[in-house]
């Protein structure tokens, strides 16, 4: 099993603006911490009323998608009772079908995401922004054509038990 993302939000408007915060549905992927979908119509299903659903970005570049970041916090385990559950950030993603929470990225935001939320190689590149045809975000040196982009501020780390998994501090530029 491949890592999942760990994302956490350092400063971002949608802590203190509600209307920042949606909640999604992805019909036909799962999706983890840190992607990016893009937003659609309400859901029609019965006892969904303020689910949106959503699909994966087809592309990155300047266009009429809203783009929403998923962060949804895992549910801690609290007892040993609950056999098979893991504590571990990274084994957390949310099933296709089911209802996550989701916020719209503003210029300022400050996030750390870990590397296993970034699809491509880092070298030399300074921002990240979402890939096409997935919902990852991807290593980038330009991002003139995108519609949501983050800078690279600081590489850092976050600790998971006694693991210190690699990290980068991000500050969004384009939403």
């Amino acid at each position: 099993m491949s890592d999942k993302a760990i994302l956490i939000l350092s400063s971002v408007a949608a802590k203190n603006v509600d209307a920042f915060n949606k909640s999604g549905k992805h019909a036909t992927v799962a999706v983890e911490n840190g992607n990016v979908v893009v937003i659609g119509d309400k859901s029609t299903t019965a006892g969904e009323k303020d689910v949106f659903v959503c699909t994966t970005p087809a592309t990155a570049t300047l266009g009429t998608d809203i783009f929403y970041m998923v962060y949804e916090a895992p549910v801690p385990v609290v007892s040993s009772k609950y056999k098979g559950i893991t504590d571990d950030p990274r084994e957390f993603s949310i099933p296709a079908g089911d209802i996550f929470n989701m916020y719209k990225p503003q210029v300022g935001d400050e996030i750390i995401l870990s590397d296993d939320g970034i699809s491509g190689t880092k070298l030399s590149n300074t921002h990240i922004a979402p890939a096409n045809a997935t919902c990852e975000l991807t290593w980038t040196s330009d991002i003139g054509s995108v519609s949501l982009g983050y800078k690279l501020e600081a590489t850092t780390f976050i600790s998971v038990g006694n693991e210190r998994v690699t990290a980068y501090k991000f500050t969004c530029v384009k939403a």
